[in-house]
């Protein structure tokens, strides 16, 4: 399988699913104690392999909605290299669906969103508050 480049309106509905996963992960009772921002931290901090089991994790007990998975998926290809659609995604069994959704949101992980630039932050002088 293959992960296409995440482009266009899907992908952002994509990053939503994934999430949408980490949020409902960290509602387990493991992760209870941590609030959302240390969550998200700690999940940054993790190898790779730490992250592909907490997504895992995830998938396996995170309830998607159609339009979410669609949105996963969507950024795979089968062993043909055709791209997953609601047309051939029915075809693909529970294991074979995990794989995908967590191999999509390995990707989706090491995207960098923020909300103020790099540069932004290095221009951006606050003085004291008085």
């Amino acid at each position: 399988m293959k992960v296409l480049p995440l482009k266009g309106y899907k992908s952002l509905k994509a990053l939503n699913a994934f999430n949408a996963l980490l949020l409902g992960l960290k509602m387990l009772p493991i992760h209870l104690e941590k609030d959302y921002v240390s969550f998200f931290e700690s999940f940054k901090e993790k190898s790779e392999a730490e992250k592909e089991s907490s997504l895992r994790q995830a998938v396996a007990f995170v309830s998607l909605n159609d339009d979410e998975i669609d949105a996963l998926v969507s950024f795979a290809t089968d062993k043909n290299g055709v791209p997953y659609g609601k047309h051939n995604v029915s075809n693909l069994g529970v294991a074979e669906l995990h794989d995908t959704i967590v191999a999509v949101c390995m990707e989706l992980g090491r995207i960098k969103i923020d909300l103020v630039s790099e540069d932004e932050k290095k221009n951006c002088q606050v003085g004291p508050l008085i």
